[in-house]
């Protein structure tokens, strides 16, 4: 019964919901996949802080989400989390919030006149400069919005991320494009 990666962690939050906490072993019984198939899905729901693996089994996160701030995406009104918050600093003062570099980067379409725009790398948790980021599209990692984008700051860790999780590294120009592109053929 192997499934596309997606959905057996949309299975395993389901099954987790109601019980709480399942083996691994059980996991790749039900899913009829390998003990490490499950493992791989596991650090995927865990980087999400969706799940904590937890002495051979699985449970729901009893972090939540890592470092919620009060603030509110501007664009989809989702909370922003610290982990992949996105901050533009406008030249009225005015700072407008995006809860992912997939939000921020949109934002920017609506406020032109920047003086700062800000975003924390996905691997080391700092803020960076988003004009000199690199932005991984598309991954197997989706922590908010979708298409997930991830931040950067080097190409390297990008594109070492890349090779474990899929996608495409674009630096900030060509990200804001693409999912501009993007916005714009979806409507």
């Amino acid at each position: 019964m192997t499934k596309l990666p997606a959905v057996r962690q949309e299975q395993i939050l389901a099954w987790l919901q109601k019980e709480k906490r399942i083996t691994i072993e059980t996991l790749a019984e039900r899913l009829g996949v390998s003990i490490m198939t499950i493992h791989r899905d596991l650090d995927v729901l865990a980087l999400a802080g969706q799940v904590e693996k937890v002495r051979g089994a699985a449970q729901i996160s009893t972090r939540g989400i890592i470092g919620e701030t009060a603030h509110q995406c501007s664009l989809c009104s989702m909370p922003v989390p610290l982990r992949t918050s996105f901050i533009i600093n406008t030249t009225s003062g005015e700072k407008v919030y995006g809860c992912c570099p997939h939000c921020g980067l949109l934002l920017l379409e609506r406020h032109p006149d920047t003086t700062l725009v800000l975003t924390r790398d996905f691997l080391y948790g700092r803020m960076v400069n988003a004009g000199d980021a690199y932005y991984l599209i598309d991954s197997d990692i989706a922590v908010c919005c979708a298409p997930s984008v991830l931040c950067f700051a080097g190409e390297r860790d990008a594109q070492r991320f890349q090779q474990g999780f899929g996608g495409n590294v674009l630096d900030f120009e060509f990200a804001r494009a693409h999912l501009i592109s993007r916005h714009r053929g979806s409507e």
